[in-house]
């Protein structure tokens, strides 16, 4: 890409760079989201993940149950550029940053106005009320 281009569109939202998300689970985030899709259900955690050619960078978002720091459970919807590809297996990703919110719909909802993803077909409503019985990790946070 030439200095050019980068400049052109590295001011633009991500919104507007015409990422083609794709649900995706790594080994990591594939057993969350089995364990999310059981205690709560189906369509309670997604992942995905989506290559910027104008910038060369990838990200992922993430919208699903989580923790905030004061230990109230609620749904976060959250985005972060994944490391460059070659350093992947050696470096660790951190939490994406993003936002809490009391139902999923309005987490997805969220993703859907800020990063272009397409909502999901048959979305369940869960509210902060069905992850009460549910143990959430103190690392899944946004």
């Amino acid at each position: 890409m030439n200095k050019f281009n980068f400049y052109k569109y590295a001011g633009k939202r991500i919104k507007d760079r015409n990422i083609r998300w794709e649900e995706t689970y790594r080994e990591r985030s594939a057993p969350l989201k089995e364990k999310m899709d059981e205690a709560i259900g189906p369509g309670a955690y997604y992942r995905w993940e989506g290559h910027d050619y104008t910038t060369d960078s990838d990200y992922f978002i993430v919208v699903g149950p989580s923790q905030e720091k004061s230990g109230k459970k609620s749904f976060f919807s959250g985005i972060k550029k994944l490391p460059p590809r070659y350093k992947r297996d050696k470096v660790k990703s951190y939490a994406p940053s993003g936002e809490y919110f009391t139902n999923i719909i309005s987490a997805i909802r969220n993703a859907v106005d800020k990063w272009g993803i397409r909502f999901p077909q048959d979305q369940a409503q869960y509210t902060d009320k069905d992850l009460q019985h549910v143990e959430i990790p103190r690392h899944i946070k946004g």
